[in-house]
């Protein structure tokens, strides 16, 4: 049997090759503790890895480091299941289920951001990935700080600044509390997307969508040496939920394009190739 996991930002989805039904639940964040990590794991994954049946697994995760993929095959060496651990970053898992075995230029912009040229086989960098607290263009956490900003430094026009705390319900002082105290502050800021999403055609939230998107291209896949000549794939979220944007950012540059709401389903259809 062969496991195919993909962690994303705030998803993991994880599917058996050659049965259609993909399974889901909240990501793992491999900057918790050791004790919460595993926890998270068998909560998601226990039952499926306590079977007689030898077990191979392609892992692809965000935020992976040489520590998050021993965490990740510490984890899995637990169970006699388990034969063979590969381990792959999320951007890997954008780049094969955007483009198979063609090149492109992959775009990630979920919860995070990041991009890769991929050649068909492998990725190759374009820019450093610094995650939210350098970096993150583009990305469900950028939008949602430049609105909290605007929101907090009383620059929102006031018919969006009366239908956000109408939203909320809650004062300025609390939602500071909320942000502060969260145990996640990436994601929760990142959820304010909701609104934005609700409100896209308000001239404010569209100019801070379009120049959050141009910034991401600018700042990272457009530095890529002849980038106008490859094709375009865009994964994630945010992607998917503001493609209306991209669209007119990409039609400007005349550069080709797809948009893949979630890799996973892309990913069976790879490994079944």
């Amino acid at each position: 049997m062969k496991i195919i996991i993909e962690n994303g930002g705030s998803k993991l989805d994880w599917f058996v090759i050659g049965e259609e039904t993909v399974y889901s639940g909240v990501g793992v964040n491999f900057f918790g503790s050791d004790e919460y990590i595993v926890s998270q794991f068998e909560k998601k994954l226990h039952s499926l890895l306590c079977q007689s049946e030898k077990i191979d697994i392609d892992f692809y995760t965000a935020g992976l480091t040489s520590q998050s993929e021993q965490k990740i095959k510490f984890f899995f060496s637990k169970y006699k299941s388990i034969n063979h651990v590969d381990v792959f970053s999320d951007m890997l898992a954008a780049s094969r289920a955007l483009f198979k075995y063609d090149n492109g230029i992959a775009c990630i912009l979920g919860t995070g951001s990041n991009c890769a040229y991929f050649d068909g086989i492998i990725n190759h960098e374009i820019t450093f990935s610094t995650g939210y607290l350098l970096g993150d263009e583009g990305s469900g956490y950028d939008l949602g700080r430049q609105f909290l900003r605007a929101y907090f430094q009383n620059t929102l026009p006031i018919e969006l600044k009366n239908l956000f705390s109408d939203k909320i319900q809650m004062n300025r002082e609390d939602l500071l509390s909320n942000l502060y105290l969260n145990k996640n502050p990436k994601f929760y800021i990142a959820n304010f997307t909701h609104f934005l999403k609700e409100n896209e055609y308000h001239p404010f939230i569209e100019s801070m969508i379009h120049d959050s998107f141009l910034n991401f291209l600018k700042s990272n896949p457009f530095k890529y040496t002849d980038y106008h000549q490859y094709k375009f794939g865009f994964i994630g979220s945010v992607a998917f939920v503001f493609q209306h944007h991209i669209d007119k950012i990409m039609n400007q540059f005349d550069i080709d394009y797809i948009i893949c709401e979630r890799p996973i389903k892309n990913l069976q259809q790879y490994y079944l190739d």
